[in-house]
């Protein structure tokens, strides 16, 4: 089962957000932007990675952090949850 569940980022004027997103049983965070001209069209943001050489490879791959399966992708989460109520900010 795959999924993506868009977020955008409050009073962002450019549509930028996180979209979680489940692809062949891997679950990441990929930045995106979501367009207010093309119905609600979520766009991700891609890149190329370098090399050994430091210089850009041909493929261009998403910006994303992955988790691994369902259970890391929790535990990960929980874990940034859990900083975040604990220092009170």
């Amino acid at each position: 089962m795959s999924f993506e569940i868009f977020w955008k980022k409050p009073n962002s004027e450019h549509g930028e957000g996180i979209m979680l997103e489940k692809y062949n049983d891997k679950i990441s965070l990929v930045a995106c932007n979501i367009s207010r001209k093309m119905n609600g069209t979520i766009y991700k943001k891609w890149g190329f990675p370098q090399n050994r050489d430091r210089k850009p490879q041909e493929v261009a791959i998403p910006w994303k952090i992955e988790f691994g399966s369902n259970r890391d992708a929790i535990s990960a989460l929980e874990y940034f949850l859990n900083q975040l109520t604990n220092k009170g900010e």
